[in-house]
C-alpha cells in the first residue's frame, strides 16, 4: 500500500517535471522563430560598451583583446576593470587601450572588496563609469565572434528589452572532460534560454550577456543587490522581476562567445558547485524554487530513489523520466544554427547519463554549503 502511494506520487511529480521541460523546449522554439523573423535594423541602435572585469588573465587576454578589436561594430566602447592582478594583465590592458584611446579605458583596482565578491566589486566600479547605452559582459577566457556586438544589439531596438542572453560554446577538446564540457554548458544554457522564451528567465551565463544601462541603474547595481557567488544571475533576476524589463535571447551562432574548458576536475567541480549554490540560495524566488523542485528534489531524488528498485521494479523505471526530461532539452540544443549535429547527437546519450550523476553530486555539495575556490579566493555559499 505504501509503495503504491509512493509510486503514484512519484509518477505525478515526474509528469509535472516532464511538462515543465516540454514548456522549456517550446520556449527554445519561440526564440528560434523570433530570431528568424527579425528584420534588418530600421533605426539607430543603442551604442554598446563592453565591461570586462579580469584578474590574472595574461594567458587568455591576447585572444580576447584580438576578438574585441575585430568587432564589426566599430563604434563600440571598451571598459576594463583590472581587479588586483599580479601578473602582466595590467600591462596588456594598458597597451590595448593605447591603441584605441577614444574608445577603450581601464580601471586599475587595488582595493579589497567589502560585502561583495571581487568580481561584483570590480563590475560595480565599471557601472559607475559606463558611458554606453547597452552594457555587454564577457570574461577574460572568452573569445566573442566578430559580429557579437552587431548581432546582440539588434534586440535592443525594442525599448522594452532590458537584457539579452547569448550563446556560449566550448571547443570539443581531446579528452573526456573537455568534450563533456562542450556538451554540458550549452545544455545548461538551454534552461536559461527556454525559460526566457516564455518570459520567466531563471538564470544566465555572464560571459555572454548584454543589459541596458538604465536597467542597471533601476536596480541599483550590486551595491544594492548585495553578495552573490553568481552575480550575473542575481543582476538578471533583478532587472527582469525587480525592475520589470523584458529579457530575450539571441540564438545566432554569429553572436556566440567561445570560452575555455576547465582543465582539471577540481576546477570543474568548484565552478559547478558555485553555479548550483547561486541558484539554490538565490534571493529570487522563481530561480530558487526552480532549482529546488527541478534539480534538487527531482533530479537528485530520482537517482537516490532508484536504489529502491530491489523493492519494486517500477521505481527505477519511473526514475528514467528525469533523463527523458533533460534529454528533450538536450535534443533541442542540437537544432541551433551552426551546430555540428552529427557529432552532437552521437555523444548525446552517454553524456546525458553522466550529466545526471555529475549534476546530482555538485548539487549535493552546494546544499551542504561546501566551500569553494574562485579567482584565488575561498567562498562559502
Amino acid at each position: 500500500m505504501v509503495m503504491n502511494i509512493f509510486l503514484i506520487a512519484f509518477a505525478s511529480y515526474g509528469a509535472i517535471i516532464l511538462f515543465i521541460h516540454i514548456a522549456l523546449v517550446a520556449g527554445v522554439g519561440r526564440n528560434l522563430i523570433h530570431e528568424r523573423r527579425m528584420t534588418s535594423v530600421q533605426s539607430p541602435v543603442p551604442r554598446a560598451e563592453v565591461i570586462i572585469a579580469v584578474r590574472d588573465e595574461e594567458k587568455n587576454l591576447p585572444r580576447l583583446l584580438a576578438a574585441l578589436a575585430a568587432q564589426s561594430a566599430s563604434d563600440t566602447l571598451f571598459l576594463f576593470v583590472d581587479d588586483r592582478s599580479r601578473d602582466a594583465t595590467p600591462a596588456l590592458l594598458d597597451s590595448f587601450c593605447a591603441t584605441l584611446p577614444r574608445r577603450a579605458r581601464v580601471i586599475h583596482n587595488r582595493v579589497e572588496p567589502t560585502g561583495l565578491t571581487g568580481k561584483q566589486a570590480a563590475l560595480e566600479l565599471g557601472f559607475g563609469q559606463a558611458q554606453g547605452e547597452v552594457l555587454f559582459f564577457t570574461d577574460g577566457d572568452c573569445t566573442p565572434e566578430p559580429t557579437w556586438i552587431e548581432e546582440m544589439v539588434r534586440h535592443f531596438e525594442d525599448p522594452c528589452v532590458g537584457a539579452v542572453l547569448g550563446r556560449v560554446e566550448l571547443p570539443a577538446g581531446n579528452n573526456f572532460l573537455e568534450r563533456f564540457q562542450a556538451f554540458e554548458q550549452p545544455l545548461l544554457n538551454q534552461y536559461n534560454f527556454g525559460s526566457a522564451g516564455f518570459g520567466m528567465p531563471t538564470g544566465c551565463f555572464g560571459n555572454n550577456m548584454a543589459i541596458r544601462r538604465q536597467a542597471v541603474r533601476d536596480v541599483g547595481g550590486f551595491t544594492k543587490l548585495g553578495y552573490s557567488v553568481t552575480e550575473d544571475a542575481l543582476l538578471l533576476d533583478a532587472v527582469c522581476r525587480g525592475a520589470g524589463w523584458k529579457v530575450t535571447v539571441c540564438v545566432s551562432a554569429h553572436a556566440a562567445t567561445v570560452t575555455q574548458a576547465k582543465t582539471s576536475w577540481r576546477e570543474y567541480v568548484n565552478q559547478h558547485t558555485r553555479w548550483n549554490a547561486g541558484g539554490l540560495f538565490s534571493p529570487d524566488i522563481v530561480t530558487r524554487l526552480s532549482y529546488v523542485f527541478v534539480v534538487l528534489i527531482y533530479l537528485v531524488g530520482s537517482l537516490l530513489v532508484a536504489l529502491l528498485g530491489f523493492l519494486d521494479w517500477r521505481v527505477p523505471v519511473l526514475s528514467l523520466n528525469a533523463f527523458l526530461s533533460i534529454g528533450l532539452l538536450a535534443f533541442a540544443g542540437g537544432l541551433y544554427p551552426g551546430k555540428d549535429r552529427g557529432a552532437y547527437y552521437l555523444r548525446l546519450l552517454p553524456f546525458l547519463m553522466f550529466f545526471g550523476f555529475f549534476y546530482s553530486f555538485v548539487t549535493l555539495r552546494a546544499v551542504l554549503r561546501r566551500s569553494l575556490e574562485w579567482k584565488g579566493s575561498n567562498l562559502r555559499p
